[in-house]
């Protein structure tokens, strides 16, 4: 059983902090799955102290599963003016996830989630203009997911999040304040040679203010502006299917091959629609709080001494004009590569850590 003290902590963090809740503001927050109760009771507990209006609502995926498998076109593309105006009066949106069954729609025909997934995409671009937070919850199942035991796994979830977030953005804002004078990163490594173009790209800081855990940096990649081949080598779960590799070859910026462990996954997500096989985010994970993978993207993708790429949409905050249903992030650990990184053709990262001087501080 997770640390009440850590329980209210972390509830603190997300209502004072990440969504910064005034008095009178309509905060959402939503439960995917009845084990996040013990967070979202106290997340309500803080947004009441606060003086807001919080609406919380639950959700399990096997009810996703049963509308998937029985749900009309028609039933899977309804969408009221009342959805549209209930997502348009929240101020700030929270999301727990509990997974109680990673697997419960690895069956589910690919078509209708690609139908319900563009019918819903307009009243998610709705919340997530507004503040929002994303926590998953440590439960058994993602514990299992991990490969680690619960009690172990707790502490690890809540650790890597409670964080001071503060100096935490201080270091991120360093980074970044190089990072924009940069034109192209060019990495180097096991099965991989890419180059990324980011000239002119508008860079953000995550410190704690969106997904917990935080700790990194991003932009968006100029859309025709990504050349190469790399093998993304930390393991991964997206849309209920598991990929312990993907590699991918680019010209201008599009995926024109894949391959994967999971092949038909793989391509059957690149086919969604239009923007799947370009790249939406390009990003370097900070927290060195987290070391080692768990096939879980929120986790993996802020893994110190890593970077990650987005296939799909793009931030509205780094904006490259590519639009989709998916927003993929594909790991690449730098040691397990034996990666080289080099920024306007300058070496910068060799041997497991950063050479350029300018750069020492993230070590």
């Amino acid at each position: 059983m997770v640390d009440k003290k850590k329980l209210q902590n972390l509830a603190k963090v997300i209502v004072g902090y990440s969504i910064e809740a005034k008095k009178g503001e309509k905060i959402l927050i939503r439960g995917y799955g009845f084990e996040s109760y013990p967070l979202v009771r106290e997340i309500y507990r803080e947004c009441i102290n606060a003086g807001a209006h919080a609406d919380a609502r639950f959700s399990v995926e096997e009810m996703g599963r049963i509308f998937y498998e029985n749900a009309s076109d028609e039933q899977l593309t309804h969408l009221t003016a009342l959805d549209k105006k209930i997502a348009e009066s929240y101020d700030s949106m929270i999301q727990i996830v509990a997974k109680e069954n990673p697997y419960e729609t690895i069956d589910v025909d690919p078509k209708k989630k690609q139908i319900s997934y563009k019918a819903s995409k307009p009243l998610s671009d709705i919340l997530h203009q507004k503040k929002w937070c994303l926590f998953y919850y440590p439960t058994q199942a993602s514990a299992m997911f991990a490969k680690r035991p619960l009690e172990e796994w707790e502490d690890f979830v809540f650790d890597s999040c409670l964080l001071d977030w503060k100096k935490v953005e201080k270091m991120e804002m360093k980074f970044i304040e190089i990072m924009k004078k940069i034109k192209e990163v060019r990495i180097t490594g096991e099965e991989t040679d890419l180059k990324v173009k980011i000239a002119g790209q508008k860079w953000r800081a995550c410190c704690g203010k969106r997904n917990l855990p935080d700790g990194e940096i991003f932009t968006a990649p100029i859309r025709d502006g990504v050349d190469g081949y790399i093998k993304y080598n930390v393991p991964t779960h997206y849309r209920s299917h598991d990929f312990n590799y993907v590699k991918l070859w680019i010209e201008k910026g599009k995926v024109v091959k894949e391959e994967s462990d999971n092949q038909k996954a793989l391509t059957e997500t690149l086919d969604m629609d239009m923007g799947s096989r370009y790249f939406g985010e390009f990003a370097f994970g900070l927290n060195n709080n987290i070391k080692k993978g768990t096939r879980q993207i929120i986790f993996d993708e802020k893994m110190g001494k890593s970077l990650h790429m987005a296939l799909g949409q793009c931030y509205k905050e780094c904006p490259n004009g590519n639009d989709s249903v998916n927003h993929w992030d594909l790991i690449f650990k730098f040691k397990e590569a034996g990666a080289k990184l080099y920024f306007d053709e300058k070496l910068v990262f060799s041997a497991g850590k950063w050479v350029d001087k300018r750069f020492t501080f993230l070590n």
